[in-house]
């Protein structure tokens, strides 16, 4: 990739990330249009290139910025078309037109060898033949439903569903052993299930859609899906002794590829800035866990570090050690600030787990900072006591009993809701975002229109009995003989520290 000028430019570099920060707060502003995917998707990409984007910005002249910067965003291109697409269209939102994102080298090979050296399946569209395929290979008639989630993704109804078979090939894998077929769903329109009705996949297609039969009388319908065997053994089967004869033989994902490095470290001042940053964008990426997307205090931290890239592309130009040293704590010092109460134990945190990697001056302003941080620790909201009296669900999740690499796990579902604000909160208080956790629930039952508007939340019951959660007239329910504590966490006050 490069920009209009055929030059990539340090601030491009630093664009992307602000626009990256804008983005993530956009998609968690409201609990009615929460988007977990636009939030996980955004924040992995400064997973790896978070330490790549501060080592090129040290360089002590421009054009060696710029050489530097050129080589990471060609490595944070690499990694696929829907990668560069972000690029080009985020840097051109902050003024920083790159060239279409058909260009750059791309590392991502659709079916890849293992460190065994064996071809590995990938994720791939769910179509007709190869549906086909994968009824060649593994047996659906008896094949079960581990796991389904239903979202909605911004506006979109999408689904996750995970299903257990057993193989019709010969494997040296145990004869009792299940692989698991992981599909997703996107536009779903139809959805019914009922974990009493679990055993039995089908898969059909109709003009424009694709439909999952589940069980008896289940149905998962949608615009389009993906599914991805993840089976050990995959080269063994028809379709993975097929992808053997043509995947080359050095072929690996594109995560394996190493980031551009330098030989001279960073100054303790941009390290400790750094690692804040990188262990921000890894806190975010935690709600790519569904249970703890409502525990991540994604518009706040981004709202912290808002500004960060031309911040820290301003704090690198000066040519002293001790100027940059005192600009890059300045700026610490200001992302503390915005945080304010709600981040104040996640930013006290994090220094002193620092103070340990830092020696001299560094480590007296690191521990400087924290007695402040732990005075302001006093965090309002958390647990709720009661369900709210209106919510529109945002997303549910069941997950069966089973054993999974001779190892038990409990079933399981999640309910998360979004809630309007108090009747006593203030103006600026948007919807927000709330869950219920259930243990072994023994019946789980969903239909989509559940996902159509507001509904209110029901408990049924008497204490010590069997009881359940129903929403919408039981549109969806979940019972269970032990009801847990609610999870209730509110986008923006949670606990910070987590």
């Amino acid at each position: 990739m490069e920009t209009a000028r055929n030059v990539m430019t340090a601030g491009t570099l630093g664009a992307l990330l602000d626009r990256s920060l804008v983005q993530m707060a956009e998609a968690a502003a409201d609990a009615r249009t929460y988007d977990r995917e636009t939030i996980y998707t955004v924040s992995d990409v400064w997973d790896n290139n978070t330490f790549p984007l501060f080592r090129a910005l040290a360089a002590r002249t421009w054009w060696g910025r710029d050489r530097r910067a050129r080589a990471a965003l060609e490595w944070m291109a690499a990694f696929g078309v829907e990668r560069r697409t972000w690029m080009a269209e985020q840097s051109a939102i902050a003024g920083y037109p790159l060239l279409p994102p058909s260009m750059g080298t791309d590392r991502h090979y659709r079916h890849y060898r293992d460190y065994r050296g064996v071809v590995r399946a990938s994720r791939e569209p769910l179509t007709t033949e190869v549906a086909a395929a994968v009824g060649v290979d593994y047996d659906l008639a008896t094949a079960e439903v581990r796991s389904l989630l239903l979202e909605r993704i911004g506006t979109r109804l999408t689904g996750a569903l995970v299903v257990t078979a057993r193989r019709r090939y010969t494997s040296e894998r145990p004869a009792d052993e299940v692989a698991e077929l992981r599909l997703r769903l996107d536009e779903v329109t139809d959805a019914h299930f009922n974990s009493h009705d679990s055993s039995r996949i089908t898969m059909d297609f109709g003009t424009g859609q694709v439909a999952i039969g589940m069980g008896k009388r289940g149905i998962l319908r949608a615009a389009g899906a993906t599914v991805h065997p993840d089976d050990l053994s995959w080269h063994l089967s028809a379709a993975g002794r097929a992808f053997d004869a043509r995947t080359l033989a050095g072929s690996r994902p594109s995560h394996e590829a190493p980031p551009p490095r330098w030989q001279e470290p960073l100054g303790e001042g941009p390290l400790v800035a750094a690692t804040i940053l990188h262990n921000a964008m890894l806190q975010i990426r935690m709600v790519r866990y569904a249970r703890h997307a409502g525990e991540v205090l994604v518009r706040p931290l981004c709202l912290a570090f808002a500004g960060a890239g031309k911040s820290i592309l301003a704090a690198s130009t000066y040519m002293r050690a001790s100027r940059r040293e005192e600009a890059f704590r300045q700026l610490v010092e200001g992302w503390v600030r915005k945080g304010g109460p709600d981040l104040a134990p996640w930013f006290a945190a994090r220094l002193r787990a620092l103070a340990g990697e830092v020696s001299g001056t560094t480590r007296e302003w690191v521990t400087s900072v924290i007695p402040q941080l732990e005075r302001d620790s006093e965090v309002e909201g958390g647990a709720a006591s009661d369900l709210p009296a209106e919510a529109e669900l945002r997303l549910v999740k069941y997950v069966a009993a089973h054993t999974r690499h001779e190892h038990p796990y409990a079933g399981s579902a999640l309910v998360q809701l979004a809630v309007p604000p108090r009747p006593q909160a203030g103006q600026d208080e948007s919807w927000t975002l709330y869950g219920w956790e259930f243990t072994s629930p023994h019946l789980f039952q969903l239909s989509d229109t559940v996902f159509h508007g507001a509904t209110n939340p029901q408990l049924i019951g008497a204490p010590g009995a069997v009881r359940s959660l129903s929403l919408n007239g039981g549109d969806l329910t979940v019972a269970t003989a032990k009801l847990e504590d609610p999870l209730w966490r509110h986008l923006g006050t949670a606990a910070a520290s987590t």
